[in-house]
C-alpha cells in the first residue's frame, strides 16, 4: 500500500474511534453518581449526590450540601472506606460508589419506623427532601431548595397543615411528613383565608397585631408601645381581657376574643343609660392610623409640633383645640367628623398632599436576620448583585438582609464600616469586617455564633469559621448596626 493511502486509512480509523468514544459518553443530563471518579477539588452535581448519601448515612458531618469535594467530603469518604474494608484513598471510585449505593438501598425499609421531626433550625438532607416534596405539591414557593428549615419552610408546612386539617404548628412531625410524602397528598385548595385563620398569637406580627394592640390599649389592657409584634406583653393583655369577660384564658386572640373586643369597644362609645351613640370622633387616648393621619395633617398646618406617634395624647388634644378656635369650631379638643373634614379641607386648599396611613415599622429581630441569611446559603456570587434572583456581592448581601429588618445600610463595605457601634467581641447579628484584597475594610459578613459568620464570597453565600487562619489574620473588628 502506498504511504499516502496508509496515512489516510490510519486517520479514518482514529477519527471513527474518537467519534464512537464521544457518542458513548453520557450526556450532561444523564450524568449520575458513578459515571465518573470523584476526588478532592471537584465541584459538580455528582458531588452533591455523594454528599447527600454520606450525610444520610452519618459519615458527612457538614451542615450543608455544597457540591464541592473538599477536605470534609474527602475525610467522610475515607471514613466510609475504612468501615467497609475498601482502599482508603478518599477518592470515590466505582467500588466506593457501589458500597455507598448498596448501603442506601439496604437502609430504605427503615423509613417505616417514622420520620425525624423537623423544625426551625433543622438542616441537611431530610430538610432538602421535605422542601422538594412541598414544592411538588405547590406549598413551597421559594426559588431555591436550601436544606435549611427557616421561616419560609415553616410557613409552607403551616399552610399544608391548615389545608389538610392537621395541627397547625409549622413543625414537620411524623404525622405531617407521612401525609406530605403520601401519594394521596391533596393539592392545596385555594379558598379565601379567614381574617384571623388560627387566631393571633405569640410571635405573630403585622397590621392585624397593630390593630389588636390599639384596641387593647383603648380599653386599658395594654400600656406598651404599638410595635405590631405579638410578644409577652400583648399576650398578657389578651389574657387579662379574656379573664375579665369569662373567655378561655389562652392568650390567643381567636375569633371569639376579637368579637368580644369589638363589642366592648362599641359599648364604650355609648352614653350610659342610652342607646344613642356619642358623636363619633377621635379623642384623648385614641390610637391607630386615623390618629396618625390627624397628627400629620395638624403638623403641616402648624397646629402640632410633636412627633407623629399615632397616640391621641394631651399635645394632640391641644393641637385640635387650637385648630378649632382658629376656625370658629366648638373647642372641645375632640376631633369629631366636622373638625376632621375642616382639617382635610384646609390641607387641600393649601395644596399639601394628604398624609398617608402609616405602616408600622418592624422591630429588629436578630433571629429573623440570621434565619433569612441561612435561607440564602448557596446563592451565587454576582459582582454588584443585591437580589436573590441575580445573586449577591458582599455588601449587597448585607444591604438586602438588613433592609428586611427595616435598617438601611450604605452600599459598600467601607461605608458600612463608618457607621454603627464598635463592639469588642461580636454577638449574633453583628457585622464582622475583614481586610482582604485591598487596604482597609473590603469584606464583611454577619456573625451567627460559635465563631462562625455567613457572607457572600467568591463561591456564593456560605458559612465560614472565624478561627481559620485566612479569616483570623484579616479580621479588622465588629460593629453593631441595630
Amino acid at each position: 500500500m502506498k504511504k499516502g493511502n496508509a496515512n489516510a486509512v490510519k486517520t479514518l480509523v482514529i477519527s471513527s474511534a474518537c467519534a464512537g468514544a464521544i457518542l458513548l459518553l453520557p450526556s450532561k443530563g444523564e450524568a449520575a453518581l458513578g459515571d465518573q471518579v470523584l476526588k478532592n477539588g471537584m465541584k459538580n452535581p455528582d458531588v452533591k449526590e455523594l454528599q447527600r448519601e454520606l450525610m444520610k448515612q452519618g459519615y458527612l458531618k457538614s451542615k450543608y450540601i455544597t457540591g464541592y469535594y473538599g477536605p470534609l467530603t474527602t475525610n467522610a469518604v475515607k471514613e466510609f472506606q475504612r468501615k467497609h474494608q475498601l482502599v482508603i484513598d478518599g477518592v470515590t471510585g466505582k467500588m466506593t460508589v457501589k458500597a455507598i449505593t448498596k448501603k442506601t438501598a439496604a437502609q430504605a425499609p427503615k423509613k417505616a419506623a417514622g420520620y425525624t421531626t423537623l423544625k426551625q433550625g433543622s438542616q441537611g438532607y431530610e430538610v432538602d427532601r421535605l422542601q422538594k416534596r412541598l414544592r411538588e405539591i405547590k406549598f413551597f414557593t421559594y426559588s431555591k431548595i436550601t436544606g435549611y428549615y427557616g421561616r419560609i419552610t415553616a410557613e409552607a408546612v403551616k399552610s399544608y397543615q391548615r389545608s389538610n386539617h392537621l395541627s397547625v404548628t409549622g413543625i414537620a412531625d411524623d404525622k405531617t411528613q407521612k401525609a406530605i410524602f403520601s401519594s394521596a397528598s391533596p393539592a392545596p385548595v385555594k379558598t379565601p383565608a379567614p381574617a384571623v385563620p388560627d387566631g393571633l398569637q405569640k410571635n405573630d406580627r403585622g397590621q392585624k397585631v397593630y390593630e389588636l394592640q390599639s384596641s387593647l390599649k383603648a380599653l386599658g389592657y395594654y400600656r406598651y408601645n404599638l410595635d405590631s409584634i405579638y410578644g409577652r406583653i400583648t399576650e398578657a393583655g389578651v389574657k387579662s381581657f379574656q379573664r375579665t369577660y369569662k373567655l378561655p384564658v389562652t392568650g390567643v386572640a381567636d375569633s371569639r376574643t376579637m368579637e368580644k373586643l369589638k363589642e366592648v369597644a362599641g359599648k364604650k362609645n355609648e352614653k350610659p343609660g342610652s342607646t344613642t351613640p356619642v358623636v363619633q370622633g377621635l379623642k384623648l387616648h385614641s390610637t391607630g392610623q386615623e390618629v396618625y393621619q390627624l397628627q400629620s395633617n395638624l403638623k403641616v398646618l402648624g397646629f402640632y409640633t410633636y412627633k407623629v406617634d399615632s397616640i391621641f395624647g394631651k399635645i394632640t388634644e391641644a393641637g385640635v383645640k387650637s385648630f378649632q378656635k382658629a376656625n370658629a369650631l366648638s373647642a372641645t379638643g375632640m376631633a369629631d367628623s366636622k373638625t376632621i373634614e375642616k382639617i382635610k379641607a384646609e390641607v387641600k386648599q393649601k395644596g399639601i398632599e394628604p398624609a398617608k396611613p402609616q405602616t408600622p415599622a418592624k422591630a429588629f429581630n436578630v433571629i429573623n436576620l440570621v434565619g433569612d441569611a441561612a435561607e440564602l446559603v448557596g446563592t451565587p456570587y454576582t459582582w454588584g448583585g443585591n437580589t436573590v434572583s441575580e445573586g449577591f456581592d458582599c455588601s449587597g448581601f448585607l444591604v438586602y438582609l438588613f433592609k428586611k429588618q427595616n435598617i438601611q445600610l450604605p452600599r459598600t463595605v467601607a461605608s458600612i464600616w463608618n457607621v454603627g457601634k464598635v463592639v469588642s467581641s461580636p454577638k449574633v447579628g453583628d457585622i464582622v469586617f475583614f481586610e482582604t484584597y485591598k487596604k482597609g475594610p473590603s469584606h464583611a459578613g454577619i456573625y451567627i455564633g460559635n465563631n462562625r459568620f455567613v457572607h457572600s464570597g467568591s463561591s456564593g453565600v456560605t458559612v465560614s469559621d472565624l478561627g481559620l487562619s485566612y479569616w483570623s489574620s484579616r479580621y479588622l473588628g465588629s460593629k453593631q448596626l441595630y
